[in-house]
């Protein structure tokens, strides 16, 4: 019971240590970052290491079982508010709210350096942008620079399905042409009229609706 107690006590401490240490510590690791979360996790850990190998087994079957429980518990919302926080808003109609990037312990360069990553150069153009509980920068663009889609233009585009890898690095896949309800002799069929063999494509696929084979043959080295 006192090993059990002494598992929990270690868990929950280092959960709140990287709690403290803010969102940024996943978005955008620094050199700092890693190095304070290896020794965190050494120091963490240091008090279970036994040299006997049943203790060994014994705590790492309860810190999964701890692992397991806490995923459970995030699914609550009061859980998932105490062990992985709320969503921060950094930037709000196209200005920085320097206070809860402060809160975040995320400086400006890095929320720049993110937002070029992610293809939006000018602050400007972004109407909110959000530092997610599990570290990841959301995005929302302004009205003007929201990506234009198909629905936008009143363009209808035929949908093909899913893509099912039919041959992989020259090796066919019966069980996906299995999956499409077709089989070997339409395969070869299809490739002779491309005039294709397996061993010459490292990758072809078949659309899950419209049964297209597509192929990427391989490049013919000189």
């Amino acid at each position: 019971m006192i090993f059990f107690i002494k598992i929990l006590t270690l868990y929950l401490v280092t959960i709140a240590i990287m709690r403290i240490m803010g969102k940024s510590t996943i978005v955008q690791m620094t050199p700092y970052d890693l190095v304070a979360i290896i020794i965190i996790g050494t120091l963490a850990s240091e008090p279970l290491i036994s040299t006997k190998f049943i203790p060994t087994i014994i705590a790492l079957g309860i810190l999964v079982l701890l692992h397991v429980l806490f995923s459970l518990l995030t699914l609550n919302q009061i859980g998932n508010r105490l062990f992985l926080g709320q969503p921060t808003l950094l930037i709000k109609k196209g200005e920085i709210l320097e206070d809860n990037l402060e809160k975040a312990h995320l400086s400006v360069g890095q929320l720049l350096s993110i937002l070029r990553s992610k293809g939006y150069p000018k602050v400007s153009d972004v109407e909110y942008a959000l530092l997610e509980p599990i570290g990841e920068l959301s995005v929302i663009p302004t009205a003007a620079n929201t990506p234009v889609t198909v629905e936008h233009m009143n363009i209808t585009i035929q949908d093909e399905g899913l893509p099912i890898a039919v041959i992989v690095d020259g090796r066919i896949q019966n069980h996906n042409l299995t999956l499409l309800d077709l089989d070997k002799d339409w395969l070869d069929k299809e490739l002779r009229h491309q005039g294709s063999v397996p061993k010459d494509i490292i990758y072809a696929f078949v659309n899950e609706k419209t049964k297209r084979l597509m192929i990427n043959k391989r490049k013919s080295k000189s």
